[in-house]
């Protein structure tokens, strides 16, 4: 108390100023004055479509089950992925978006998705054909990043299995997240920043169904049919067994060959004795020449006469049902989902008419072979 007293007066005066003055800067908070403003927070919010179909509408939440994210500098190399699967996310839900947090910069976007909603490793645990991913560690090349379709020299080994379907990026997307302003002081504290951009999304698989019925051409009935009469198989003539990322077949992709998953006796719409045959493809090309297009071949199995038509050309026929003006390579990406009926005749083996279904739109287009 001695030495305390012996300090002015003056000078203990002046000390509850100063810590007055402390009090009210923004170095030291005091519950009765709001915190000093901060620069915001700047995160991304990616969403994915899928409304490359013929229905026009999206169908991301309809049909995929899981989703991976492709993060690459503009340089087009990965920095990283990210998948969400709807076992483990609700990707379903009204408003979904995948959360993305990155420094400010400039970013390229590519996507992938399955049915699968367990994600990828689940998928390809599963038996049958798989679109496998090639290796994607950070640093890798986007465009070196490809799916590649199991096979057994070139023939497509489905385990009697319909393939899984598979979206690839249809455009990859820029990204671009700002550096935020820091506020001036006193200025209220602004809202975090969420940049969102969309990746679309295009189906790269399909489903072919083949009714092939027997007509002899001097009959005016269909006579009847076996699966035992004939075989079935499509072929490729330029590589489709590797995609990249964009959908688009690699330099060193192979021909396949796809035999029917199924096969069965059936009877067609008018009542006739079929063989009705699924099969399930990779993304179909058409390609302008004719000996490069995917070929329907039909093998009668007493004379080993072989029939070859042209399936992706008479296929994409099915656009002008549409009314849309697609081009042929449009409606075979959009579309996933083919029906068509084949007439054998009995006596030369060769094919009498091709039959394409729209059954959605109760609408359907018979080719002639005699007009070609």
């Amino acid at each position: 108390m001695k030495y305390f007293s012996e300090i002015p007066a003056k000078l203990l005066k002046m000390v509850p100023v100063a810590a007055a003055l402390l009090l009210g800067s923004c170095s030291l908070m005091h519950d009765d004055l709001p915190d000093c403003a901060v620069a915001p927070e700047v995160c991304a919010a990616v969403n994915f479509t899928y409304d490359y179909n013929t229905e026009g509408t999206d169908l991301f939440h309809d049909h995929i089950g899981s989703v991976t994210l492709y993060v690459c500098d503009t340089d087009g190399r990965l920095i990283r992925t990210v998948e969400h699967t709807a076992s483990a996310h609700d990707i379903h839900s009204e408003g979904w978006s995948m959360p993305l947090e990155l420094p400010a910069g400039t970013y390229l976007l590519y996507a992938s998705a399955r049915e699968n909603a367990d994600g990828y490793e689940a998928a390809m645990a599963g038996a049958g054909a798989k679109f496998r991913r090639s290796a994607c560690a950070p640093g890798t090349a986007a465009s070196a990043i490809t799916y590649s379709l199991d096979h057994v020299e070139g023939t497509v080994d489905h385990d009697g299995l319909p393939l899984e379907h598979l979206w690839l990026t249809r455009e990859p997307q820029t990204l671009v997240l700002p550096v935020p302003e820091t506020p001036a002081e006193g200025d209220p504290q602004p809202e975090d920043i969420v940049v969102t951009a969309t990746v679309p999304l295009q189906r790269v698989c399909n489903n072919i169904h083949v009714d092939v019925v027997r007509a002899d051409s001097r009959a005016s009935r269909a006579e009847t049919i076996s699966p035992d009469d004939y075989d079935l198989w499509i072929g490729t003539a330029d590589g489709r067994h590797q995609l990249d990322l964009t959908a688009r077949p690699t330099d060193g992709a192979l021909p396949l060959t796809y035999t029917p998953h199924s096969v069965l006796p059936g009877t067609t719409q008018s009542g006739a004795d079929c063989i009705a045959a699924d099969f399930s493809t990779s993304r179909l090309v058409y390609n302008s020449s004719a000996s490069t297009r995917d070929m329907l071949c039909i093998r009668d199995k007493s004379t080993g006469d072989v029939t070859a038509i042209d399936l992706t050309s008479y296929l994409a026929q099915g656009r002008d049902a549409y009314g849309r003006g697609w081009s042929e390579q449009e409606y075979l990406d959009r579309a996933y989902d083919f029906n068509c009926t084949v007439a054998i005749d009995s006596q030369t083996s060769e094919w009498v008419y091709v039959d394409v279904h729209i059954y959605m739109l109760n609408w359907s287009k018979r080719i002639q072979n005699v007009t070609l």
